[in-house]
């Protein structure tokens, strides 16, 4: 890739969250993280067309804290369980702030 490849191209931070669903006991899946997945997609392209950096969401298989989800993991961030559509906000300024770094 030449130099003025990698001009053009964006950074972004990039956030995974679990939709495993398993078939006994408790999972991500199974307490909604499919929801939370495509809500937080939504919500990080309107702030991505409101000037804040690019946040790429991404679905991932199993985190292996399967009772405490929705779990999201923030590449060169936290991880977060219990997550709500009333987290989005939060989860996407800490994935913005990975870029600083």
């Amino acid at each position: 890739m030449s130099n003025s490849d990698a001009s053009h191209q964006r950074k972004h931070a990039r956030v995974f969250v679990c939709t495993n669903l398993r078939m006994s006991g408790k999972s991500c899946a199974g307490q909604s993280s499919k929801k939370i997945l495509k809500a937080l997609q939504n919500r990080a392209d309107e702030r991505a067309l409101d000037g804040h950096p690019l946040v790429e969401v991404k679905s991932s298989v199993c985190m292996g804290y399967c009772g405490d989800g929705p779990n999201i993991k923030i590449i060169g961030g936290g991880f977060h369980h219990s997550v709500g559509e009333g987290d989005l906000d939060t989860i996407l300024d800490e994935a913005e702030q990975t870029l600083e770094d």
